[in-house]
């Protein structure tokens, strides 16, 4: 059967992943260039061009390929020295069943060997009298007619070895180049068809709750309680819960670049606002942050921002899940038990300490790396947490806020608060009032 006729596994991958039209270009212009014939293998040693691309071949591998079991011979060779190249994971130069020197550079990605470039075709030497005797001695069992086959070796180019490695080098670097940025792009398509399935499905939820809505009501899809209570969920939950919150938003912005930057922004500023209520530490939180929202106010595409979005969630739900892993140690029990009902005390490292029976200098070791911050900064954390509450009660004076939670400054106090939530109590309380 002509291989251009059924397409192998790993061919329909590779045809998948990069235009096979691209590939032929490079590898000509390479031919053209350097004299030196390449070809592209799958995992089989089978080639993915059209039989066409034979006739590029030199003369003495036309020859080779008419015999009968010449091409098998060399498929399993291409086979061999792919696996090879692959284990090695660079180039890998052999001599061919023919007797001709070629090598071999392999394409992987994520780790999988999916296809080889071969090249070659060549001598390293002026054929002398063994060789001749050796060409024929490896050739006899497909032909023994050699007067063709002998003057083809003379249209054979002779290379040195360093021509071999440079050449080697290049097409492996190049392919595998092109290779990786048709993956990502393949990878890229995928998440866009799911970000679009997603958002449809989400135009049907949102007009199925518009007719069921009271009209007059108006809120923020963007819960921060619900949040964290979802947060709380095993990652799955949490995953299609805040993909669904992706997907609303981008409803909600109608298709417009910059309330959709906006939105999808705000959601990730909320995500790392409940991560520090959650307690562990933020500085991963804050660069997957820094990074994702550069790149949404880089791109003008819609469903790159939702993906973009969507990859930030992710990042944030695997550090959650590696930070959640940690086995808790009963120590980190005591003192968090004691900060919680102590907080507005003059507390201290040393008191703290104290009440797990460590030495300060211990204790505020295992609590970091257990919680990720200083034993004082979590204090300061807490307070924060108590004071917030409070504040959303209109009763209470900031000075007697203040002291409730432990500062007998309000001035101080109010140092604090912006410094953790990024902005004053009074403006926090004009944002929460009731």
């Amino acid at each position: 059967m002509d291989q251009s006729e059924t397409l192998q596994p790993t061919q329909k991958r590779l045809s998948d992943l990069v235009d096979i039209k691209t590939l032929q270009e490079i590898l000509d212009a390479f031919t053209t260039t350097t004299g030196l014939m390449a070809n592209i293998v799958d995992g089989e040693g089978v080639s993915i061009f059209p039989r066409k691309g034979i006739k590029k071949c030199c003369k003495f591998c036309r020859i080779i390929y008419s015999l009968e079991g010449g091409k098998n011979r060399c498929q399993a060779a291409y086979k061999r020295a792919g696996k090879q190249a692959a284990l090695f994971g660079e180039p890998y130069i052999f001599r061919c069943p023919s007797g001709l020197i070629e090598w071999a550079a392999p394409i992987v990605l994520n780790g999988e060997h999916v296809g080889t470039i071969i090249c070659g075709q060549v001598l390293m030497w002026e054929p002398e009298e063994f060789f001749w005797i050796e060409l024929r001695k490896m050739n006899q069992a497909i032909t023994d007619d050699f007067e063709e086959l002998f003057e083809a070796v003379g249209e054979l180019a002779i290379v040195t070895g360093n021509q071999v490695q440079a050449s080697a080098y290049l097409l492996y670097v190049v392919a595998n180049y092109i290779m990786k940025a048709g993956w990502e792009n393949f990878e890229q398509s995928r998440e866009f068809a799911r970000q679009r399935t997603l958002y449809h499905a989400e135009i049907e939820n949102h007009k199925s709750r518009e007719e069921h809505a009271d009209k007059s009501e108006s809120r923020s899809l963007i819960d921060e309680d619900e949040i964290i209570v979802q947060l709380q969920q095993n990652r799955k939950k949490a995953k299609a819960y805040l993909e669904g919150l992706i997907s609303g938003l981008r409803y909600e912005a109608h298709q417009n670049l910059a309330p959709m930057r906006a939105k999808m922004t705000e959601l990730l500023v909320v995500l790392s606002r409940v991560v520090n209520r959650i307690g562990p530490a933020m500085a991963p939180f804050l660069q997957i942050n820094d990074h994702a929202i550069g790149l949404i106010y880089q791109t003008t595409s819609q469903e790159n921002i939702t993906v973009i979005t969507s990859k930030a969630v992710d990042a944030y739900l695997e550090q959650l899940e590696a930070v959640t892993v940690k086995p808790e140690n009963p120590n980190i029990a005591l003192m968090t038990n004691y900060i919680e009902n102590h907080y507005p005390d003059n507390l201290t490292v040393e008191a703290i300490a104290d009440a797990a029976c460590l030495s300060p200098g211990y204790a505020g070791r295992i609590f970091k790396e257990q919680l990720g911050l200083p034993i004082m900064d979590y204090v300061l954390k807490v307070r924060i947490e108590k004071s917030k509450k409070l504040l959303l009660n209109p009763h209470y004076q900031i000075q007697a806020i203040a002291e409730k939670v432990g500062y007998g400054d309000a001035g101080y106090f109010t140092k604090v608060f912006r410094k953790f939530e990024g902005i004053t109590p009074t403006q926090f309380r004009k944002v929460h009032k009731r």
